[in-house]
């Protein structure tokens, strides 16, 4: 295997699971780590290991950023991947559609978020009560009664 056949069994792994652009940062991450190594290009390979390994890392390390958005973002670099391959990107024909789906996919992005916004605010709501609700009910009887056994130790003393 030499580099181009590495860099393009890595190419062909990525891409459809991650969005073009960051397929395109990491193919350029490994073109310039083989030129930066000073190593012959088996040596270097050899080092690297199985390009479809490293693909399925960046994958996962890819889905991991995106957290509960990963499968949208997935589902997104398929359709970019479907859509570069079918010829859409390439010609007018349906420059019309592709502006509509982009604007339609930018109010649903922003959907998704606000969603998500909100769930996450629900969710810290709900844990600030369930905190009150436990100082309230467990914490602050114990400090009271700790308080006024001071209170009657101080009196007997007396």
């Amino acid at each position: 295997m030499d580099r181009g056949e590495f860099l393009s069994i890595l190419r062909e792994s990525l891409e459809g699971l991650i969005p073009m652009d960051e397929v395109e940062k990491n193919i350029l991450f490994y073109d310039n780590y083989f030129d930066e190594s000073g190593k012959p290009d088996r040596d270097v390979i050899a080092e690297l290991g199985d390009p479809r390994l490293i693909a399925r890392t960046i994958i996962d390390a890819y889905k991991a950023s995106k957290g509960p958005m990963a499968d949208y973002y997935t589902e997104q670099a398929r359709s970019e991947y479907s859509r570069e391959h079918s010829g859409q990107y390439s010609g007018s024909a349906d420059q019309g559609n592709n502006r509509y789906s982009g604007r339609h996919m930018a109010w649903y992005e922003r959907a998704v978020g606000w969603i998500v916004v909100l769930f996450v605010a629900i969710i810290f709501f709900v844990l600030a009560v369930a905190v009150v609700g436990v100082f309230v009910g467990y914490v602050l009887p114990v400090i009271l009664l700790i308080v006024l056994i001071k209170i009657l130790a101080d009196h007997f003393r007396r």
